[in-house]
C-alpha cells in the first residue's frame, strides 16, 4: 500500500472517531453521508476500526427497511483525545482533599473559576449575547473542549461539547462540572441550563443559554 494511500485511509478514520465521538452513536449510512464516501467503503473502514478496538457496534436502529447497525467508540479510542494530562491533576486534587478536605477542593476551583473569569471577561464585555456565546465557544475549543455553539429556532443559544480535558478528575469531583456552570453564567449574565454532561456518562456537555 502507497503512503499516500495510508495516510488518507488513517484520515478518513479519524474522521470516524471524531465523528462518533461528537454524536456518541452512529450508523454506517449517517458516517457516509457525513464524510461524503460509499457506504462499502464506510463499512470496511469500520471493520478495521473493530478489529483495532477502537469501536464497536452498540444498538441496532429499527427504521422502516433493513435494521442499521450503530457504532460508538470504546474506551481504548478516548486516547485520540486530549485529556491535558487529567491523571497528574487527578492526584493532584486528591492530595488537595487529603490535606484539607471537600472545602480545600472548592476553595481550589473557586479560585480557578475567578482567574478564568478574569481573563475571559474582557474579552465578552459589550457584545452580543450571539457573539459572546461563539467568543467563549472558540476559547474552549482551543483548551481541547471540541466546543460548538449553534442557534436555535426560539433564538436560545446551544453551546455543545464533545470533549472533556479532565473527563478522570471530573468523575471524581463532580464539583468541577458545579464550577463550570457557574462560569458560563458570570460570564454570560444569565441563568444556563445543562441537560447532559460527560461525567455523568453522557456523550458531550450540553448548555442552552437564553438569546
Amino acid at each position: 500500500m502507497h503512503k499516500v494511500e495510508r495516510r488518507e485511509q488513517g484520515a478518513t478514520r479519524r474522521s470516524i472517531l471524531q465523528l462518533l465521538r461528537r454524536h456518541g452513536q452512529m450508523s454506517a449510512v449517517e458516517l457516509s453521508a457525513a464524510l461524503d464516501i460509499g457506504a462499502v467503503g464506510i463499512r470496511q473502514h469500520l471493520a478495521a476500526l473493530e478489529r483495532e478496538g477502537l469501536v464497536y457496534i452498540c444498538g441496532l436502529r429499527r427504521n422502516v427497511g433493513r435494521p442499521a447497525h450503530l457504532y460508538a467508540l470504546t474506551e481504548r479510542a478516548e486516547r485520540f483525545f486530549p485529556k491535558h494530562y487529567e491523571r497528574l491533576v487527578c492526584e493532584l486534587f486528591e492530595s488537595v482533599a487529603a490535606m484539607g478536605g471537600e472545602v480545600a477542593v472548592q476553595q481550589v476551583l473557586e479560585q480557578r473559576r475567578n482567574a478564568l473569569n478574569a481573563t475571559l471577561a474582557p474579552q465578552l464585555a459589550g457584545k452580543s449575547r450571539a457573539t459572546q456565546v461563539a467568543i467563549l465557544a472558540e476559547q474552549l475549543a482551543e483548551q481541547g473542549y471540541m466546543c460548538e455553539c449553534e442557534q436555535l429556532e426560539n433564538g436560545d443559544l446551544l453551546m455543545t461539547q464533545y470533549n472533556c480535558p479532565f473527563d478522570c478528575v471530573a468523575r471524581r469531583f463532580p464539583q468541577i462540572c458545579d464550577q463550570e456552570l457557574r462560569l458560563y453564567e458570570d460570564l454570560l449574565a444569565t441563568p444556563i441550563e445543562r441537560d447532559m454532561t460527560i461525567a455523568e456518562g453522557g456523550h458531550c456537555c450540553r448548555y442552552r443559554i437564553p438569546q
